[in-house]
């Protein structure tokens, strides 16, 4: 008759303060769960019956995975409500019960009245099912189809659903999600994932909620309400820190909030709001949607924005970033810190929108640069090879009808200088068009100091045309000289991935290139004030530079694109001439190579220049001193 038994009502609040524990090993901080106050509506909206649909959009450092495990167990234990959890694939379902499941089975008491199974190895405590008094819970991965069949619970939970399969094989995977639970008196649905690009599966279902929750916090000096935003330079509100401090040490460790009320500004506190206030600040705080109005303090009773009280949204979408968490071991510093370190890294500042803030990525470079700006940004060198350049690398392209091919240089401070480039009509499986190739490879440079640069390593790509030609060149001119290269088949891959062996059918050294990567350096990097560290430098020079090559640099955008992963943004030169391009992908990978294979210093250069330059400049004034006498 236990299953018929029941308890005292409790929110899921409630029910985990009481209940639930973090186990050692799992958890940053093991011991009895206490839920903090920006936790407090989201775990009872994932226990409130009323809500049917909630979906989260979250950040890490938030401690969403173990909420997920306290609504999951709270749904079970007190309400008998049978789950299923589905991670993106099987591996991860594994990963989720032995991290996150089993290691709550030894330290909750309430799990083990209602599991009598929970310390034995049987058919009701597997890997993959746990079978308790009154409910059940699976977990599985998403990617096989198999995993949604014959499955029919009262609660579906998705964890990362942003890496989910759009389609898993049987239509779109959130329809087949909700068929899990349809018939059920209180079905329930909770969706969570960190976000990548914009056009996923979770902003589709932000779009479908009645509502999108965000909190919002009274400031401790004047009371407006305002959600915390990370703001910029120019904003008056947002994350802010003393940038006239030296080091980015001192910088962060000035962190601070600065209140968006700009009379709140005048006062003594001058709208600085610091990490120790987050917590009381958060005691008092309203999650409010800014498009109905609506809005809830314990996600339990909810109103309209005259304050009437309303029933529940029924779908329900929620927003937040770590600048709310009360688990960063040195509040804001170390977010503050996180940004500083970025230093126009794009992968560095991807992975800080999408896991700090919470928020999707707008790629750089989804609108097209005008050449006319590459046109104008040319300059005048001072002789052949400035002379803060160190070293030279080429890249090359193959066609039917031609071969060509762009030197660019590189400083000790990752400057990037154009320095030349290989034009030759003609077939290339003619010896004639090849002689030239490697007559092109043995150029010599002459530097503004009068030091002679060679090319120390060129990347040909190798796909498409004439791909025997490529490998009979490198043969020829080297095999660590000349390098065959093709792209990489997906997205996000390291400028260079050079395999460790010679290739038995080639007979060369092949790399994969990750041109999507190098793209993403070469237009961050062009747009940098000219004498910055990782400015690009172009010519005065219109047969080396010309409008058609300016064109051709900045021929491609970013589009996004539909995949069984979901949505990616990817280069398209939408049929234009890309040549020029390629050519710097492959320049600079050759550079890569040499850095990451080779362990070349460029900054090593610039030393022996120094040590050079002494020596010359000491034997001039010995040469001077014995004329004098």
């Amino acid at each position: 008759m236990s299953p018929l038994k029941t308890q005292v009502p409790q929110t899921c609040v409630e029910w985990c303060d009481d209940h639930f524990f973090l186990p050692e090993g799992s958890s940053q901080i093991p011991g009895r769960w206490h839920t903090q106050p920006v936790q407090k509506a989201i775990l009872n909206m994932m226990g409130n019956d009323a809500v049917q649909v909630i979906t989260v959009q979250k950040p890490t450092r938030f401690g969403y995975t173990k909420m997920l495990c306290g609504a999951l167990w709270y749904l079970g234990v007190h309400k008998k409500r049978s789950a299923v959890v589905y991670q993106p694939n099987d591996q991860l379902a594994k990963d989720f019960m032995v991290s996150e499941v089993n290691p709550l089975l030894p330290v909750v008491p309430a799990i083990q009245s209602a599991f009598p199974d929970w310390s034995l190895n049987n058919e009701n405590n597997t890997i993959k099912k746990k079978v308790c008094t009154g409910f059940s819970i699976d977990v599985k991965g998403a990617e096989s189809p198999n995993n949604f069949r014959a499955i029919t619970k009262q609660v579906v939970i998705a964890d990362e659903l942003g890496a989910f399969s759009v389609n898993g094989g049987e239509g779109d995977n959130i329809k087949v999600l909700m068929k899990r639970i349809q018939g059920a008196s209180f079905g329930k649905a909770i969706f969570g994932s960190t976000v990548v690009f914009t056009g996923d599966v979770i902003e589709r279902l932000m779009n479908e909620a009645d509502c999108i929750l965000s909190f919002h916090l009274p400031c401790p000096h004047c009371g407006t309400r305002q959600k915390l935003e990370w703001g910029d330079k120019d904003s008056l509100h947002g994350m802010k820190w003393d940038n006239t401090l030296q080091g980015d040490e001192a910088k962060s460790q000035s962190a601070y909030y600065s209140c968006k009320n700009h009379k709140c500004h005048e006062s003594e506190a001058k709208g600085r709001i610091y990490y120790r206030q987050l917590s009381k600040m958060e005691d008092a705080g309203r999650w409010i949607c800014e498009k109905t109005g609506i809005w809830t303090e314990d996600g339990l009773s909810f109103y309209n924005k005259i304050g009437n009280k309303i029933k529940a949204p029924k779908r329900i979408g929620i927003k937040c970033s770590a600048l709310y968490s009360l688990n960063l071991t040195e509040g804001w510093i170390e977010i503050v810190r996180e940004w500083l370190d970025i230093k126009g890294d794009p992968d560095k500042l991807q992975a800080f929108i999408n896991l700090t803030l919470g928020l999707h990525f707008e790629p750089a470079n989804t609108k097209r640069l005008d050449h006319e700006i590459l046109l104008e940004k040319r300059e005048q060198y001072k002789a052949q090879v400035p002379k803060d350049v160190v070293y030279l690398t080429a890249g090359g392209d193959t066609q039917d009808n031609r071969m060509e091919a762009f030197v660019w240089g590189f400083t000790a401070d990752n400057r990037k200088y154009l320095i030349d480039r290989f034009y030759h009509v003609g077939d290339p499986r003619d010896e004639s068009v090849q002689d030239a190739v490697v007559e092109f490879t043995k150029r010599t440079y002459k530097r503004e100091d009068g030091a002679h640069l060679t090319i120390s390593r060129t990347c040909w790509d190798l796909a498409g045309h004439r791909t025997e030609v490529v490998y009979k060149l490198s043969k020829r001119i080297g095999l660590m000289k000349f390098i065959p290269v093709k792209g990489a088949t997906s997205y996000g891959q390291p400028v260079q991935n050079m395999a460790p062996k010679i290739n038995k059918q080639s007979g060369t050294f092949i790399a994969q290139i990750g041109t999507d990567t190098a793209k993403d350096i070469f237009y961050t990097d062009i747009e940098l004030p000219l004498g910055e560290p990782r400015a690009i430098h172009l010519p005065l020079d219109d047969q080396m530079c010309g409008e058609d090559v300016c064109k051709q640099l900045v021929s491609e955008i970013r589009k996004p694109k539909k995949t069984k992963q979901g949505v990616i943004m990817v280069y398209d030169n939408e049929g234009r001439r890309n040549e020029a391009l390629d050519c710097f992908n492959y320049a600079l990978a050759a550079l890569y190579i040499s850095i990451e294979r080779f362990s070349l210093k460029l900054e090593s250069f610039v030393s022996q220049q120094e040590t050079q330059k002494s020596t010359s400049n000491s034997f001039a004034a010995l040469g001077k001193q014995l004329g004098s006498d």
